[in-house]
């Protein structure tokens, strides 16, 4: 009796996990793009942006360097991993060099800093990772930390937050999930 409650139980949770995690499709032979799933998505709007399915893309900012920002859904820039870091192929046009995804944690024991999560034609941040689960930094991110959309001037961008750290106020906490 036990063990039958326990099976309906454990199908019940990965029912409703499954139903919070959508698995979203694209035509992307050649990579992946990256979509947000918001961590807390009934918290009013003073705590962070709405940014519930819209997608990872970047704004160039300088030569060989971008900032990640959100943009609506299926506008979302195309990814590739070589298994230790996450970039794009060119940023810009296709002459231009691969780029790839830097993240500089920072800020207090107990708060981060507001740096921006950018792309850097010098390469990525080695240990940056896509799984089913999403993205992730576990050196940094592990166990309770994490990704942040934060709005700033004209754009929602994206920041990082490590293990122990709590996300800023204003931004949302945020899920990226791979559309393949």
């Amino acid at each position: 009796m036990i063990m039958k409650i326990f099976i309906q139980a454990t199908a019940i949770v990965a029912a409703v996990t499954a139903a919070h995690v959508p698995v979203r499709k694209a035509d992307t032979p050649n990579g992946f793009r990256l979509w947000a799933n918001m961590t807390y998505p009934d918290l009013p709007p003073d705590f962070g942006p709405d940014v519930q399915g819209q997608e990872l893309s970047y704004v160039s900012e300088a030569d060989c360097v971008a900032e990640f920002v959100l943009a609506p859904a299926g506008k979302g820039s195309i990814f590739r991993t070589d298994d230790d870091a996450v970039g794009v192929a060119h940023l810009g046009d296709e002459s231009s060099p691969s780029a790839g995804m830097v993240i500089t944690p920072g800020g207090t024991a107990t708060a981060p800093s507001s740096n921006i999560v950018e792309l850097k034609c010098s390469g990525g941040t080695p240990g940056v990772i896509v799984t089913a689960d999403g993205l992730d930094y576990p050196k940094e991110a592990s166990p309770n930390g994490g990704f942040m959309a934060c709005k700033r001037e004209n754009a929602v961008a994206l920041s990082f937050f490590r293990a122990g750290q709590r996300p800023l106020l204003g931004c949302s906490v945020v899920q990226l999930l791979p559309i393949y």
